[in-house]
């Protein structure tokens, strides 16, 4: 995960640039409550919408939720995919994204 949400949607622009029109994208994160709980029991800075697991590593934590992530994929060009399945994971949240075109 990256701190800076505009590097979020260029991710998912990047993304879908390996799409062809028509074609999908997948999206899988750790769930909100998923990185609150990690959080909390490893000591993580709060930074930002999310948390510092390691500052010396630059590693970034933050849960996206699907809604978030179609927010975001919104903003790089993708569109929720009409017929996504659903993956009821613990601790995952996903979103299957297309990218438009013909």
């Amino acid at each position: 995960m990256v701190p800076d949400p505009w590097q979020r949607i260029q991710a998912l622009e990047d993304a879908a640039s390996f799409a062809r029109p028509g074609g999908h994208v997948v999206v899988v994160t750790r769930s909100p409550e998923e990185i609150t709980k990690a959080a909390a029991d490893g000591g993580w800075t709060p930074h930002h919408d999310g948390f510092w697991s390691s500052r010396s590593k630059g590693t970034f934590q933050r849960g996206i939720s699907p809604n978030e992530i179609v927010a975001l994929a919104r903003r790089a060009g993708l569109v929720p995919a009409a017929e996504a399945p659903v993956l009821p994971l613990p601790g995952v949240c996903h979103a299957v994204l297309t990218r438009p075109g013909t």
